[in-house]
């Protein structure tokens, strides 16, 4: 037995499947069809490297993703300014480039089940899956990248809520007559932050991040509310106008997705191995999750691949570095917060500043 199951479809189980087919493995892909939300994201030029060590670099074209002018922020005073570190990156499509990641691995001859898997039990040398089915499949190794749902983030798995960050977004097709600047945009406001991104086919992504308890009452369905919210701010509301987007805000309920960052003590467990989302859901105001994907999924696939033929130690350093990666992620994203003072009372950011 050493067939390597990867649970999941998205970045991080697509660049799984990907790393063990080039690695000479036949992966077995689980994932039931679904239908992948429209929002804007960043490909930085990290994750671009590893799309391309991965042999998928043609797959980001004009369909896919824009060059980014990169990220300009209202953080901390009320001047626009442009934040260092955002630039050489892209706007992508990201139901897009997961659409033809999996049509690659198809092209390539990888087995794909469309069913859910419904458990998993350890084995004394792999992994028996259950899927919704009835069927039972058995592995040598299972890579868990069913997001953050985490299918085998049980109470052993130790994953631990940091906050209640949610995302209310709306996308929009963006007049033929507006400039659109291929420029991210962020703004600091009292219930959170507000974050617009172009994507391709002049579309624009606009999206308030806060807490589930902050959302202004009754904002998540009437875009009314939620468009009011948007046009108290600086920048963000002068950027909607500017596109003629204010009106059509107004006449769309958000959408609402959760944003909140789940961080475990571990990813190894026996021959289970978690990566992307499953491993952990990290704030996006950084901007590392596609890379962060797409890393995971490469390094749990070499993992899997030693787990495998008996050697824990790949899967070992796997998780290690992880878990620093995380450790200074959480750093980095508690100095953005503590930079911003002007709202030091208020719910959101009171919790923030109070991370230990």
């Amino acid at each position: 037995m050493d067939r390597i199951v990867v649970v999941g479809a998205g970045v991080a189980g697509l660049s799984a499947a990907r790393r063990l087919t080039l690695a000479g493995h036949s992966p077995v892909l689980v994932a039931p069809d679904r239908v992948v939300p429209t929002r804007g994201e960043t490909l930085s030029a990290t994750a671009a490297s590893f799309l391309d060590g991965l042999g998928w670099s043609a797959l980001i074209d004009g369909d896919t993703a824009m060059a980014s002018q990169g990220r300009f922020s209202i953080w901390g005073d009320s001047a626009l300014r442009r934040a260092a570190g955002h630039e050489n990156g892209a706007h992508i499509d990201r139901s897009l480039l997961e659409a033809r990641m999996a049509a690659s691995l198809a092209d390539s001859g990888g087995e794909r089940l469309a069913d859910a898997v419904v458990g998993l039990e350890h084995l004394p040398r792999g992994v028996r899956i259950g899927l919704a089915d009835g069927r039972w499949l058995d592995a040598a190794a299972v890579i868990d990248a069913s997001g953050r749902a985490a299918l085998s983030g049980g109470p052993t798995a130790h994953r631990r809520r940091l906050d209640r960050l949610v995302c209310a977004y709306q996308v929009h097709d963006v007049p033929d007559d507006a400039e659109l600047a291929a420029a991210t945009l962020v703004e600091a406001v009292e219930p959170g932050w507000w974050y617009m991104a172009p994507m391709p086919g002049r579309r624009m992504m606009i999206g308030l991040f806060t807490d589930s308890d902050l959302l202004p009452a009754g904002a998540a369905k009437d875009g009314r509310l939620w468009a009011d919210a948007a046009g108290q701010t600086l920048a963000i509301a002068a950027r909607l106008d500017s596109l003629g987007l204010d009106t059509a805000c107004a006449s769309l309920s958000p959408q609402v997705a959760p944003a909140a960052s789940v961080v475990p003590t571990c990813l190894v467990e026996g021959r289970i191995l978690r990566c992307g989302d499953a491993a952990a859901s990290l704030d996006p105001l950084g901007a590392n999750g596609l890379a962060t994907a797409l890393w995971s999924g490469i390094r749990a696939a070499d993992a899997a691949l030693a787990l495998a033929a008996d050697d824990p130690a790949p899967a070992l350093a796997y998780e290690g570095a992880f878990l620093e990666g995380i450790a200074h992620h959480l750093s980095a994203q508690r100095s953005l917060y503590t930079a911003e003072r002007r709202f030091a009372d208020a719910p959101f950011w009171t919790r923030r500043h109070a991370f230990p």
